[in-house]
């Protein structure tokens, strides 16, 4: 598999911020581009067709005003990339994005910092590569590990505006996010 250049652009996601009753956050969604893989979609493109899925774990966030500028602070956590060899994603049931193949598991390093101002909000991260595993895909053996050696860094924008969101949820809001390939480590 050819690498990405230091910092290339190694995925696109698609996915939803939910917030539970007890004021826990996760996201989850799918990719619209990872690494060359293809096709990522069987039919057209969305979340029900999507072969690559993603999903947190549950967080907490806090959050406090700059002005204008609402900030939100999210903990550190991790997150499940999942191969899904026959699609079923469904916004309005959270647990579809979680039912295929485990194939990586990431780790924010820090805090998450976003930040909104009408009707956006914007946010980046950095999160280490845990664990993957190889998984045969388009004929092909892959490995996260040859992709994103060190992990990612995302930047994300979001929309302010809340959806309707599932039973079990108050609140739930669409997003989108860019990942780079973090380069190597300087000794």
């Amino acid at each position: 598999m050819d690498l990405p250049p230091t910092a290339g652009v190694v995925w696109y996601a698609v996915g939803r911020f939910y917030e539970a009753r007890d004021g826990r956050q996760l996201d989850l969604g799918y990719f619209a581009h990872l690494g060359g893989m293809a096709p990522l979609f069987h039919g057209p493109p969305g979340e029900a067709t999507a072969h690559f899925t993603f999903r947190s774990e549950p967080f907490t966030v806090q959050t406090l005003q700059n002005g204008d500028l609402e900030l939100s602070l999210d903990a550190t956590g991790r997150f499940t990339l999942y191969l899904n060899r026959e699609p079923c994603g469904d916004f309005s049931n959270p647990d579809t994005f979680s039912r295929g193949e485990p194939i990586a598991t990431f780790e924010r390093f820090s805090t998450v910092v976003g930040t909104a101002v009408g009707p956006l909000a914007s946010n980046l991260f950095s999160a280490a590569l845990r664990s993957s595993a190889d998984f045969t895909f388009g004929g092909r053996t892959w490995n996260l590990a040859s992709l994103v050696p060190q992990g990612i860094t995302q930047f994300g924008t979001a929309s302010t505006t809340a959806l309707p969101p599932p039973h079990g949820y108050k609140a739930m809001k669409a997003f989108v996010g860019s990942a780079m390939a973090l380069g190597a480590r300087r000794p």
